[in-house]
């Protein structure tokens, strides 16, 4: 019994740590701002102990800080450290998606173009969703569990700027549709090269948007 317990409550403290992630990532709770469990706790309709095992889960995705004296904050992020971020997405990212084209599959590219599909007229925050799962997709037949799984944490950790990014500009969205289009053609013709090279105009591409819009509103 006492383990049947300790699922159910490993269960409930994920679902309450992805709940508390859409929150964060929304924007509903915002960089810097204190989370308090009681407040969380009554939030979501849980107790405190769900809370906060999710805490612990969120620190380790780089979401939250734990402050002494202070207890759980909601991480903010650095100019430096957001371009570092960008940095490790191109060298990850690049070695990821040529390992995926030499082993890819026409499964593979029917999935990502049904993706795609489905970017359209998405909102900011489907969008974001959207664009690590088809990113995912190419990604995961390249055969690295442990680097995939370091590239999610970067994306999760860059979604919240991202979002508002994508929610003042259209025109960005279309561009990076566009390029995804043109990148799973590459990968099904086999064009290693063009796409690792289009991957990285696309990551820096984004890095730049995202920038100036911090920049400007510093």
């Amino acid at each position: 019994m006492a383990k049947v317990q300790a699922v159910k409550r490993k269960s409930l403290a994920i679902q309450v740590a992805d709940a508390l992630r859409e929150l964060i990532l929304s924007g509903d709770y915002a960089q810097g701002e204190q989370l308090r469990q009681d407040d969380v706790a009554k939030k979501l309709g849980v107790s405190r102990i769900p809370v906060r095992e999710a805490f612990q889960q969120l620190e380790a995705e780089g979401l939250v800080v734990n402050v002494p004296y202070k207890g759980a904050i909601v991480s903010r992020l650095s100019m430096e450290e957001i371009n570092e971020y960008f940095d490790i997405r191109m060298s990850l990212e690049g070695d990821l998606l040529g390992r995926a084209i030499d082993h890819m599959t026409p499964d593979v590219i029917a999935r990502s173009r049904k993706i795609i599909e489905r970017m359209n007229g998405a909102s900011p925050t489907k969008w974001g969703e959207i664009n690590w799962q088809l990113h995912a997709e190419i990604y995961a037949i390249a055969g690295r569990p442990i680097t995939l799984e370091l590239v999610k944490k970067i994306h999760d950790n860059l979604d919240r700027y991202v979002r508002i990014q994508l929610s003042l500009s259209e025109e960005n969205r279309d561009r990076a549709n566009e390029e995804h289009v043109r990148l799973v053609d590459l990968c099904e013709t086999g064009r290693k090269n063009e796409a690792i090279g289009l991957l990285h105009d696309h990551i820096n591409g984004a890095r730049r948007d995202l920038m100036k819009h911090l920049q400007e509103n510093e």
